[in-house]
């Protein structure tokens, strides 16, 4: 018992204690968020309005997760859906939830290429400057001192490495698009943590490392102006089968790389898509289960590993069913609870990991 205090308060002194009086003692229950603390981290989940109606995925949330994140309720689209209307009803009810049940909650997202209103895509250059400079001010500035941290740029690299993706964001305003996103974001709260989110960054293929060089580049040129980021988010999208990151040897030595450019490091949106597997629940679970394992074992001894969210805690609500349906027409498994929020491999796998020294 007493190893277990001094790891707490081992926490305590890495966090804060403004943040680590949230999470609960380590060892008090074997709950994704217990084990996690005990590594000095917390675990997070996206979560909608909607999915919190139900109860069972109420309590799920509340016992598993030191963390929520918005999966939809802080996109562009929902929060300034008319130029100059503003309407936060939607993410603070999530805020609130968040508080009532002493959860932590990030931002997610500012600035990225989709779910943007239409009047938005409308603009030219110079006003798409001015919309941009006063979403975000507004938006940070709502949240000022209430969020821990934002996802203030997502997915801003070509899927081919090949360097920034082409958006209206880099068509319209030019490469500086992100070092100016970020620097109004600064403005508006200097306190939060500010993420740059990407996916794609995970395996062990040729694309996956000429996507790393890409970022990499970009995250050393941002070094270099002098420009605030304090974290790296790998969304850690991840595959069952031959289609994404199975395997990850080569994982480690490019967090250190981002380590030696003193930022943190956020697995935000961890999910292992099945789609390609057999219909069998046994050998699918059996599967999934090993990526989480694989994976996890190359994140977590990195010192720099701050949080891991998942994205979404039970099969219930995945995106993945929308998105990347199965062929079989088979509901995914991609989360770490069933559709009945009831544990299967998966939680073994994640628990286990997270219990090794």
């Amino acid at each position: 018992m007493r190893r277990r205090q001094l790891m707490f308060l081992a926490v305590v002194g890495a966090l804060g204690w403004s943040v680590a009086r949230a999470l609960p003692p380590p060892g008090a229950s074997k709950t994704l968020q217990g084990l996690a603390a005990a590594r000095g981290l917390r675990w997070g989940t996206a979560v909608t309005n909607a999915q919190l109606q139900n109860p069972d995925l109420r309590r799920l949330v509340t016992s598993q997760s030191g963390l929520i994140v918005p999966e939809s309720e802080l996109k562009w689209d929902g929060v300034e859906a008319a130029p100059g209307r503003f309407d936060f009803s939607a993410p603070d009810r999530l805020l609130a939830f968040a508080r009532e049940h002493g959860l932590a909650m990030r931002g997610h997202t500012l600035l990225w290429h989709e779910q943007l209103p239409a009047w938005v895509r409308a603009l030219p250059a110079a006003e798409l400057d001015k919309a941009l400079a006063t979403y975000i001010g507004t938006v940070v500035g709502h949240y000022r001192g209430q969020l821990p941290s934002w996802d203030v740029v997502n997915e801003p690299i070509a899927d081919d490495g090949t360097g920034l993706r082409r958006t209206l964001w880099l068509e319209r305003l030019g490469p500086d698009y992100i070092a100016r996103a970020l620097t109004l974001a600064h403005q508006a709260d200097p306190k939060a943590a500010l993420v740059i989110n990407e996916y794609g960054l995970e395996g062990d293929d040729a694309k996956t490392a000429r996507k790393r060089q890409a970022f990499l580049k970009l995250l050393r040129q941002l070094r270099d102006r002098g420009v605030p980021l304090d974290a790296v988010g790998l969304q850690a999208h991840l595959y069952a089968n031959g289609s994404g990151p199975t395997t990850f040897r080569t994982l480690p030595a490019f967090l250190r790389e981002l380590a030696a450019l003193n930022l943190d490091i956020y697995v935000t949106e961890l999910d292992v898509n099945d789609r390609e597997l057999p219909a069998a629940i046994p050998e699918r679970d059996r599967d999934v289960a090993a990526v989480y394992s694989a994976f996890l074992a190359a994140v977590l001894p990195e010192p720099r590993l701050r949080l891991i969210t998942s994205w979404g805690l039970s099969d219930r609500t995945t995106w993945l069913n929308s998105f990347f349906p199965r062929a079989d027409g088979l509901p995914q498994r991609p989360l770490p609870f069933d559709e009945n929020s009831q544990a299967k491999p998966a939680t073994a796998a994640i628990m286990a990991a997270l219990s090794k020294p």
